[in-house]
C-alpha cells in the first residue's frame, strides 16, 4: 500500500529529468551562486581552501567550482539529472566534514556550524532522494 501511495507521489516528477522548472532552479540556485561566487572571488576561496588544510588547493578549488557549475546547470535544465545530483550530494557530504566541524569548535560558533551541518545533510538527503526516484523512474 505504501508502495503504491508513493509511486503515485512522485510520478509528478516524471518528464524533463525530473522535477518541474522551478523546483530545479530552487535546488540549481545554491550551487549555481556558489559556483559562479568562486569564479567572481576565486583569491578569496583559494585561501579559504588553503587555510582548510585540503590538498592541492587550486586544483581543489577548480574542481569543486566545476561540480557545482556543471552540476547546478545539469539539474536546471534536466541533463544527466542523476549523476549531477550524486555529484552534488557527495561534494556536499565531502565539504560538510570539511567545513563545519562543530564538535571540534567552542561554543557559541558551535552551534551555527552545527546547524549548517544539519541542513548540509537534509540537502544531501534531498539530492539523493531524488536521484534514486530519478533513476528507479528510467528503469521501468
Amino acid at each position: 500500500m505504501f508502495r503504491a501511495a508513493f509511486d503515485r507521489g512522485v510520478r509528478w516528477l516524471d518528464g524533463l529529468g525530473g522535477a518541474p522548472w522551478l523546483l530545479r532552479l530552487l535546488i540549481a540556485a545554491m550551487f549555481l551562486e556558489s559556483g559562479i561566487d568562486k569564479v567572481l572571488n576565486r583569491s578569496t576561496y583559494l585561501s579559504d581552501v588553503t587555510a582548510h588544510h585540503v590538498p592541492l588547493p587550486a586544483v581543489s578549488l577548480t574542481l569543486v567550482t566545476l561540480v557545482e557549475l556543471g552540476g547546478g546547470v545539469a539539474v536546471l535544465l534536466g541533463l544527466a539529472v542523476v549523476p549531477a545530483l550524486v555529484a552534488l550530494g557527495l561534494y556536499t557530504l565531502v565539504v560538510n566534514f570539511v567545513y563545519f566541524e562543530f564538535w571540534a569548535q567552542p561554543m557559541p560558533g558551535a552551534v551555527m556550524a552545527r546547524k549548517e551541518f544539519l541542513k548540509n545533510l537534509a540537502v544531501v538527503g534531498g539530492l539523493w532522494i531524488w536521484a534514486l526516484t530519478a533513476w528507479k523512474a528510467r528503469r521501468v
